[in-house]
């Protein structure tokens, strides 16, 4: 009987605990750190607690404003470096990304994106979703990310 009444004891405990941390989670929308892509439709990233919603990113250039030449490879090193410059901004790294979702405007480009792609991702690599469709601005590739702070 006395071991029943520590175990409901103990339950209620815990039942109180999980109602008390029914915080409600703050959303933060961040707009770009690039200039020329603040009046953007869209934020750059959302924030939802500790977790990072970044916009995809192609391969282009901020500053020339140009698609990075010389075909997927290029591109995807562009995009990335891209997304490494939101997280920065963010204090965040490659390293923090949970889940990457990887568009791809010709699915042939799969194997040359992914040795481009495995240069950056070495360790603890994130979930990933790969699939093709059509991209704007003529970009070969489209990289969002999803980002956890520790």
């Amino acid at each position: 009987m006395k071991n029943i009444i520590k175990i409901l004891f103990l339950l209620l405990l815990v039942i109180n605990i999980s109602c008390k941390n029914n915080s409600k989670t703050i959303v933060k929308h961040h707009k770009s750190h690039e200039k020329s892509r603040q009046n953007t439709p869209f934020s750059d990233a959302v924030q939802v607690g500790n977790l990072f919603f970044l916009t995809g990113q192609i391969g282009k250039n901020h500053k020339t404003g140009k698609i990075a030449e010389g075909g997927i490879e290029a591109e995807t090193k562009q995009t990335i470096k891209n997304i490494q410059a939101v997280l920065k901004h963010h204090n965040l790294t490659l390293n923090d990304v949970v889940k990457c979702t990887v568009i791809l405007a010709n699915i042939d480009d799969f194997n040359k994106m992914n040795t481009i792609y495995r240069t950056f991702f070495t360790d603890n690599l994130p979930a990933r979703t790969t699939f093709a469709a059509d991209l704007v601005g003529g970009a070969n590739i489209e990289i969002e990310v999803i980002a956890a702070k520790k």
